[in-house]
Order: C-alpha cells, then structure tokens, then sequence
C-alpha cells in the first residue's frame, strides 16, 4: 500500500516532534494555540473533566464506582489521574455518567474538533445542539448539510429526506428498511 510518505504525512498533519517525558520517548504531536500539550497534561485535563461530569450530576463517588464496578478508591485513582484510563473505560464512563465523549475529551483536547480555537468551540456547539434533535429533523439536517456540499442535491427539487441521503448513511427508512 503506497500512501504517502512519513515526511509527507507529517508535514500534511502539521505535527510536531517532542520529547514526552510520559512516554519517554519522542512522539509527533499536533500543536493547537501554538502549544503542544504534554500526556501528563492530557492525563490531568479528562481527570478534571470526569470530577466535573461527576459533580454537574451531583453523584458522589461512592454511588458512582459501583455502577462502573469499581471500588470508590479505584474509582478515586481517575479522578486524581493514578489511573489512566482505556478507551473502553471511557466508554462506560459516558455510559453510567449519561455524558458525551466531546465533554470528556475535549476539554483536554479541542484540537480534535477544530484548528483554532473558535472552531472547535463552533463545531462542539453544533454536536451539542444536534444532540437535541429528533431523528426526522437530523434527517434533514443531513440532507441540507448534503446539499450544501453537493453530496444530495440531484437537482429535482425532491424533499429534504430522499433516498439517497438516507443511504448516504444507512438511515433506515419509516419501514425499517435502508
């Protein structure tokens, strides 16, 4: 498989080499604000922001950990990153903790949703909004996103949920069928 080169895609990615004293050795990072954080200050970031979920739904520890199937010292360890956690783990989190992976991640990361701040503060507002919305009205939030893009506008001013934006992502139809 070609691809591109190491370099190329270095470079495309706009990362960075730094010394990681938490991996202890060189890694590429994006830099976002002109700065690279560190994994410790990763680590730190997504265990404040656990305490935070934790505390804006008014659960203490000791009610939490069971529902993870932890003890409230193991638990503890995240929250005073001890522990680091596994992408499977924080898929639980989100689960028992009824948040949502941006506001766990993001905060230590905004990079991944945008390369300047502003955007990434837009496009988490968007997935906020969009997260309250019925099915029908993603439907047609996609359609019109499609539109915009070109991606489902066939020029015969069909509605705003037709077929082809439907299979565009596997949405099933009213009948359940793709």
């Amino acid at each position: 498989m070609a691809g591109p080169s190491l370099k190329q895609w270095i470079k495309e990615l706009g990362l960075k080499r730094i010394d990681d004293p938490g991996i202890n050795r060189p890694v590429y990072r994006k830099p976002f604000d002109g700065r690279i954080a560190l994994s410790a200050e990763l680590e730190e970031q997504i265990s404040i922001s656990l305490r935070e979920a934790r505390d804006r739904r008014k659960l203490s520890r000791s009610k939490l950990a069971p529902l993870l199937g932890l003890s409230e010292q193991v638990y503890g360890r995240y929250e005073n990153k001890v522990s680091r956690l596994t992408v499977g783990r924080l898929i639980h989190f989100c689960e028992v903790l009824d948040a949502t992976p941006e506001e766990i991640i993001a905060p230590a990361a905004p990079h991944l949703w945008g390369r300047t701040e502003a955007k990434a503060v837009l496009l988490l507002g968007c997935i906020e909004k969009l997260r309250t919305f019925d099915e029908e009205t993603l439907r047609d939030v996609f359609c019109l996103l499609g539109r915009i893009g070109e991606t489902c506008d066939h020029g015969d001013g069909a509605p705003a949920v037709n077929p082809s934006c439907r299979a565009a992502v596997d949405i099933p139809s009213d009948d359940g069928k793709p």
